[in-house]
């Protein structure tokens, strides 16, 4: 169905609509008494307007089901269980020339080299790759360095940080620098600050971290947006607070510090890449402090629950909370940074789900409702 044909449709459904109500209208007009009104509605022109009225909303809903039935169709999408395609493409449309995946674990700390000026020298190349959400199953996913997050940039408050970008993609990228206060022409947007970075060619960002901006931010392409991130092109860039300073001192005492970058990639919902119950566990110790830094980079919004424990929001967008806030359910927007703090109390061999509470998000496309999977890790504690 065109866009065109469904505009057509919605039109006569909608004059349809207003001549029905228009009926109903006139045969409860004229007498505002109840029993002027009821006998109006029990005669034989009120009971059909009645009719008319239930008829047409049912051929209204009837031609959304069909567009919608007809659109999953045309794209050759998934739509079983949760299947919505959120983002980069599935395997039947994959070029046949991409490879798969080597490595199966994304977010990996990315390794640096010193610059003959001090600067910490950071290198990523953009490539597709097959990447498996769960096993057996694999989408076209775009990356840098071959994962789905892509590594962990790591710095101090203060570092002078290079970026070099080798595109190996298809298309252009640029990176955006989510969070960080930096020079416009360094801030990954085409058109604004930069030119698009073209396929085969290679760029080098160039800043230096100011020294109040610190915390859990992120990374991810700016180019093609929707088909570039939402197929898996993003990372985390944790800043630590500069050393000395009363931001350092500050700093939370942890035993555990764990990253979850929520996202949609193709059909599935994933956590670093996965889908339940594929997702990496959170290990514990009973007596442990654990900083969870949750970071969104889908286009949804996920109230996220965490099973037998209260935590404290001690930072949001990279901010630092003066006064933490507790809870068990944060709701986290698309782009949005949270860090989580909480008490491992439970004894050991415990188990619990920290997950995303619209049930719909913890599915994967074929599944049931009795069968769980998409936004779930779980906190095990071990011996």
């Amino acid at each position: 169905m065109t866009r065109h044909d469904i505009v057509v449709r919605a039109q006569h459904t909608k004059a349809a609509l207003q001549r029905a109500g228009y009926t109903l209208w006139h045969a409860l007009s004229g007498d505002d008494t109840w029993q002027g009104a009821r006998r109006r509605i029990m005669s034989p022109l009120g009971i059909a307007s009645i009719i008319g009225v239930v008829l047409v909303g049912l051929l209204g809903y009837g031609i959304g089901t069909a567009q919608a039935n007809g659109a999953a169709d045309n794209s050759g999408q998934q739509t079983s269980g949760s299947g919505m395609n959120m983002g980069g493409s599935n395997t039947s449309s994959a070029p046949a020339n991409v490879p798969v995946a080597t490595q199966t674990e994304g977010a990996q700390p990315l390794a640096y080299t010193i610059d003959s000026d001090g600067a910490k020298h950071f290198t990523m190349t953009a490539e597709q790759v097959m990447w498996s959400p769960v096993k057996g199953q694999r989408v076209l996913a775009w990356t840098l360095n071959g994962t789905v997050p892509g590594p962990t940039i790591h710095a101090v408050a203060g570092d002078h940080v290079r970026i070099t970008i080798i595109n190996h993609l298809p298309e252009p990228t640029s990176i955006h620098w989510h969070g960080l206060l930096v020079p416009s022409n360094e801030d990954g947007v085409p058109g604004v600050g930069q030119k698009p970075i073209a396929s085969g060619a290679t760029y080098t960002y160039d800043f230096t971290i100011q020294d109040n901006n610190y915390g859990t931010f992120a990374y991810h392409s700016h180019y093609d947006d929707l088909t570039q991130v939402g197929g898996g092109m993003y990372g985390a860039f944790i800043v630590d607070p500069k050393p000395g300073t009363a931001a350092a001192a500050s700093e939370p005492k942890v035993q555990e510090d764990y990253l979850q970058i929520i996202s949609e990639l193709g059909p599935y919902f994933v956590i670093n890449g996965h889908s339940f119950p594929d997702t990496d566990v959170m290990h514990v110790h009973h007596g442990d402090m654990v900083r969870v830094r949750l970071i969104n980079m889908g286009e949804m919004i996920h109230p996220m629950h965490m099973h037998g424990h209260n935590f404290s929001i001690i930072a949001r967008d990279g901010s630092m909370l003066t006064t933490p806030e507790p809870g068990n359910t944060i709701p986290i927007a698309p782009g949005e940074t949270a860090d989580l703090l909480f008490y491992a109390w439970a004894a050991p061999g415990s188990v619990y789900p920290f997950h995303c509470h619209i049930l719909s998000h913890v599915m994967n496309p074929g599944q049931t409702s009795d069968e769980m999977g998409g936004l779930i890790t779980l906190i095990q504690y071990d011996q």
